[in-house]
């Protein structure tokens, strides 16, 4: 038997499909139930040949604690995104002036249910991150990464909702209320337009005497405050 060089070339993807399609109608399958069994066919084809990504990384990262980097690279990703998006809502709650003075217990230590509980999950997120990126191969380490960066988002959303239920009311501590209350004026007053140079200095240093207490270090992160704590790095550079 002679071949032609028109019998050796591979037909389309289209033409397979509706020879496949013909092939069910030739033998009286009705034609939408043709059309169906050929869909079932494509996509069972395309499950073998290109496979589930999600799924294929998932069972291939269980096999052994040391699997290749890309197996479980897309989850990592995922955890670390996650986790500094957690870290910058939680910086956030440092620096934003409006949500310190209005929303002040989500740092008072008092209320170990959610304001102790957000300080230990961010620590543990933290800690885990660091032994996972030691043995970045490890999918051990990578879901313990995870669970502590669940537990930190989830005490954070938590320790927000309590917080903003609290405000700057009563049940607020009173001795942090009175000093939010104290930090509310000065901050009022440093954003009046008629404030005086030599006010607003003034203004700003008592209120990053103020608030450092409570926000420690991230103080000079207060973007307000950044010409007093400028300033102030440069007259110390300068002695």
């Amino acid at each position: 038997m002679m071949f032609s060089a028109a019998d050796t070339i591979t037909p389309s993807f289209e033409t397979w499909i509706n020879e496949t399609v013909q092939s069910f109608l030739m033998i009286g399958v009705p034609a939408i139930v043709a059309l169906t069994l050929a869909a079932a066919l494509i996509y069972g084809f395309s499950r073998i040949v290109l496979a589930d990504p999600v799924t294929r990384v998932r069972a291939r990262s269980q096999i052994n604690d040391n699997a290749p980097a890309h197996d479980v690279w897309d989850e990592a990703a995922v955890a670390v995104t996650r986790h500094d998006a957690a870290q910058t809502r939680w910086d956030q709650w440092h620096t934003d002036l409006d949500l310190l003075i209005e929303y002040p217990a989500i740092h008072d230590v008092a209320h170990e249910k959610f304001a102790v509980r957000i300080i230990d999950t961010a620590e543990a997120a933290k800690n885990a991150r660091e032994a996972w990126e030691d043995q970045p191969h490890s999918t051990s380490r990578l879901q313990s990464y995870c669970v502590a960066v669940d537990a930190f988002d989830k005490a954070l959303r938590d320790g927000e909702h309590q917080a903003k239920i609290l405000g700057r009311g009563p049940s607020l501590d009173p001795v942090l209320k009175r000093v939010m209350d104290d930090a509310a004026h000065l901050v009022e007053i440093l954003r009046r337009t008629d404030t005086t140079d030599d006010d607003r200095d003034r203004t700003m240093r008592a209120l990053f005497k103020t608030l450092k207490p409570i926000v420690c270090d991230h103080a000079v992160e207060i973007p307000e405050l950044e010409p007093f704590v400028t300033k102030q790095l440069t007259t110390t550079k300068t002695k």
